[in-house]
């Protein structure tokens, strides 16, 4: 079976036909103008495929090379309704992304201030603390979290197992968070695994919260509980010492 061909290709005088439909200026404009034009219908048109092949080299690629500069421009005007559709699209996903990040910043600014909020609700300045033991060399005294003579936390256990301190909020009140500042100068390991506990009663104790790496300050939110006492205790036997601890509701 023989091979399809296009009627421009069995046809000698489609090329032509085809010329002398088609709009003059836009070839003229295509050719880069009316003389060009008309070189470029003599080179397609008045030569047969012979006598170019018969062409120099040189001839033929300068030939070849304003045919092609010809075709591009001749269907550029064809290209130019899909390139404004495409710069559309870059602009609208431009915008997409633009908002999308505008949103995620809304939320970390949203966040940072809601943080900031929640520590002006801290309930330990109001309760009174005790650790489980003490050295002798410096300790402040419940309430307080910050003296002069313990510059890098407010109390320091003896080496012991399960070393602890425990707030009392002196009623029954709703805890949803806490925020740890670790001792900052030395032996922030000691602090880990750290164990959050809540109870209404010093009897049965809850475990809201626990804290297996290493950190500076950690905050733990969870589900709202019902409790007096907070207990903070490390899992292991060690020392006990922590720059502050906040108590959220």
């Amino acid at each position: 079976m023989a091979a399809e061909t296009s009627p421009a290709a069995s046809d000698p005088n489609a090329l032509a036909t085809l010329w002398s439909e088609a709009d003059r200026e836009l070839l003229d404009r295509a050719a880069g103008g009316p003389g060009q034009a008309e070189r470029l219908r003599a080179e397609l048109l008045g030569n047969s495929f012979a006598e170019l092949a018969e062409l120099s080299p040189e001839r033929q690629a300068a030939a070849a090379a304003r045919l092609h500069a010809f075709a591009e421009r001749l269907i550029e005007p064809l290209a130019t309704p899909q390139r404004a559709l495409e710069r559309a699209w870059v602009a609208r996903v431009s915008w997409l992304v633009a908002a999308v990040v505008v949103l995620i910043g809304l939320g970390f600014v949203g966040k940072a201030l809601k943080d900031k909020h929640d520590l002006t609700l801290d309930l330990a300045p109001s309760a009174s603390w005790k650790a489980s033991s003490q050295i002798q060399d410096c300790s402040c005294t419940s309430p307080e979290q910050s003296c002069s003579s313990c510059p890098n936390f407010f109390f320091h256990t003896l080496e012991e197992n399960k070393p602890s301190i425990v707030f009392d909020l002196h009623r029954v009140q709703s805890l949803s968070g806490v925020v740890v500042d670790n001792r900052a100068d030395c032996c922030s390991e000691r602090a880990v695994p750290l164990v959050v506990q809540v109870s209404s009663d010093q009897k049965h104790w809850k475990t809201v919260a626990t804290r297996k790496g290493e950190f500076s300050t950690w905050r733990a939110d969870f589900p709202t509980e019902q409790a007096r006492w907070v207990k903070l205790y490390i899992a292991k036997r060690d020392y006990l010492h922590l720059a502050r601890v906040r108590l959220l509701p």
